[in-house]
């Protein structure tokens, strides 16, 4: 089942990136640097893909 992030600020969307562990960072949106986003997964019913 694909699972992507989606900015709640900008609405970029991107594949979850690997990083390494740091207790002060945190996923950011690669577009516009905030943090607030929405995960999604294809293929579920009471959350269709956009």
């Amino acid at each position: 089942m694909p699972v992507w992030l989606e900015c709640d600020n900008c609405g970029y969307e991107h594949t979850i990136p690997e990083r390494p562990d740091d207790p002060d960072g945190g996923t950011r949106c690669p577009e516009c640097g905030e943090r607030p986003y929405t995960v999604r997964r294809a293929g579920i019913v009471w959350h269709p893909d956009p």
